[in-house]
């Protein structure tokens, strides 16, 4: 009787409808699930979640499904349905494979996109998780558990973007107020950077390190070798051993000094800190050495300075900048040639008022939107990348359709 209404009601007139669902698509995370619906209008989503069986349902007020659902992935999902409901809403249902924690969060529309809702699926406890932003923001997330380094987005042949956590294992990076440590900060930027680019069809993230471990700087570089990276950025976060600066910073390398002294000392620290223990007064490394390959380095700085702006520009939109333009240094992590690279300095943690924005997960997931918009905008300005995100975005083909009403 329920699905017969349910298909009488579909049939009715599409009155009241203010926006459009116009697919739902999955991404990885290291510990779970991140499912993206794709909105036409911002709305009022209502999520909750049912046992036996188990199932995340997500009411969406005055909304109507014209794209496409999304096959399961194999781990916590079984299956992806939705119906109209009374009053013009529609719900989507996640038939789970286990119980989770979830949580929610939404994103504006963004360049190509409309507004998103984001949900993320983790564990195997009963219960939700509180929302994203709501999560308390006087400390760091703990340390991403080991796990995989590459997270895939579904086109093979994708713009890949090597994001680099700064510091981690032995060396923890600058020390905030409440002993916040740059190097837990800069991983979960990192991994939200990660979850958001591959919810961007035609783009692919791949970590240096997912979890708390140690990289020396040739180490962070090989990654990009090794994945054939198209761009490459790295995370950091600032300090300052006296007075309060704030602000957020975009560097790109210098072969001919830095653009500033406090570029140039950044630069010396940054670059100590990522040697082996007792490298870093023992000269400079060989292996290190080798990085500084004579390629076409020029080619290589001009793209990251073009990169580097279209960051600062959107960085603008959430933080107050450090510096309005960017900033050139000797960093040996940006020493991938012919791989743009850039360093961004995301904020101030020996700054109070900077470090509480670190530490709330509903800055960095601005930080990270702000930094996708800006790559976005560079591989507009790029023939060969805005090609090959045109054809990656053009393989991608939506799966599975069901349209099975109700929870």
């Amino acid at each position: 009787m329920k699905r017969l209404f349910l298909s009488l009601l579909a049939l009715l007139p599409l009155v009241g409808h203010a926006g459009e669902l116009r697919g739902v698509r999955l991404a990885p995370l290291d510990d779970g699930t991140r499912v993206i619906l794709d909105l036409s209008a911002p709305t009022a989503a209502k999520v909750f979640s049912l046992s036996n069986p188990d199932r995340l349902v997500v009411d969406l007020p005055a909304t109507r499904l014209s794209g496409d659902l999304t096959a399961p992935d194999g781990t916590v999902l079984r299956g992806i349905r939705s119906g109209p409901q009374a009053g013009g809403a529609l719900r989507v249902v996640l038939d789970l494979a286990t119980p989770v924690r979830w949580e929610q969060a939404s994103l504006p529309a963004a360049g190509p996109y409309g507004p998103r809702l984001l949900l993320d699926l983790r564990g195997t406890h009963r219960g939700a998780a509180p929302p994203i932003a709501a999560r308390p923001s006087t400390s760091a997330p703990p340390a991403a558990p080991p796990g995989k380094a590459v997270l895939r987005s579904q086109a093979a042949d994708a713009v890949t973007i090597v994001i680099d956590a700064g510091h981690g294992g032995h060396d923890p990076g600058a020390i905030g107020p409440n002993k916040l440590r740059e190097k837990d900060i800069t991983l979960a930027v990192a991994r939200e950077l990660a979850a958001q680019i591959n919810a961007q069809r035609g783009m692919r993230a791949v970590l240096t390190r997912s979890d708390d471990r140690f990289l020396e700087l040739r180490e962070r570089t090989a990654v990009a070798h090794k994945h054939k990276a198209d761009l490459f950025i790295s995370i950091h976060a600032d300090a300052v051993a006296k007075g309060t600066a704030r602000g957020s910073s975009v560097y790109a390398l210098s072969e001919n000094g830095a653009s500033s002294e406090f570029a140039r000392l950044l630069a010396a620290r940054e670059n100590a800190a990522g040697m082996p223990p007792g490298l870093a007064t023992a000269g400079q490394d060989r292996m290190l050495r080798s990085v500084l390959l004579d390629l076409s380095q020029n080619a290589t700085i001009e793209s990251s300075l073009r990169l580097a702006e279209r960051l600062l520009d959107r960085l603008a939109d959430v933080n107050k900048l450090h510096r309005s333009d960017v900033q050139q240094a000797g960093f040996m992590v940006l020493k991938s040639p012919q791989v743009p690279s850039v360093l961004v300095e995301t904020a101030f943690i020996s700054t109070p008022e900077e470090a509480r924005k670190l530490a709330d997960p509903a800055f960095r997931r601005r930080l990270a939107s702000a930094l996708v918009a800006g790559v976005r905008d560079y591989l507009q300005t790029e023939p060969r990348l805005r090609q090959a995100l045109a054809n990656a975005e053009a393989g991608h083909t939506p799966a599975l359709r069901r349209r099975d009403g109700g929870g």
